[in-house]
């Protein structure tokens, strides 16, 4: 009985052994991409640039338009304060109060929509980064695709930031 587990036992250690010997003969293909370079200098993201520029570039002049009012009254009343009358003064401080008022309720709405759309375009972005990284990873046959960030050291010929950028100005 105990000769027939010793034999079990060795039989299991030998072929443990020789699948792992087997499993570790396979070469493991890892490569990496900067994702950050690469969203940085594909056509696509200068044209999102563009894009929300455009979208909201009145209301940014009106903005704007408002800070430099903003300014110039407060200049005004630095300026000319002492000269003015009290009605005066009070006058333009209400008015300057008024247009910081405006201010807020205008910027402060137009900032969080400028970051929000500029988020959903960084996600459609990164979403045709990373079907392109699919593409070339499936083509290059590689098993493992790193971001550049996350490897400490990388030969520069496991690059394929070049290539995603390639892969994704194709699909434009």
């Amino acid at each position: 009985m105990f000769k027939s587990n010793l034999i079990k036992s060795a039989v299991f250690v030998v072929a443990t052994m020789l699948c792992a010997g087997s499993l570790q003969a396979r070469e493991v293909k890892i490569g990496f991409v900067d994702v950050q370079a690469v969203a940085a200098s594909i056509p696509q993201s200068q044209q999102v640039q563009e894009i929300i520029r455009t979208e909201f570039a009145a209301k940014i002049e009106e903005v704007s338009k408002l800070e430099k009012d903003i300014s110039f009254n407060i200049e005004k009343l630095r300026r000319d304060g002492p000269t003015m009358s009290e009605k005066q003064q009070q006058e333009l401080t209400a008015s300057v109060n008024k247009q910081r008022e405006q201010y807020e309720n205008l910027a402060r709405p137009l900032d969080e929509q400028i970051r929000q759309r500029q988020a959903e375009e960084r996600n459609r972005i990164l979403g045709m980064i990373k079907a392109a990284i699919d593409v070339v990873a499936e083509r290059e046959k590689f098993d493992v695709v790193l971001n550049a960030n996350a490897a400490v050291y990388a030969k520069p010929e496991f690059d394929l930031s070049e290539k995603v950028i390639q892969q994704v100005s194709k699909a434009n």
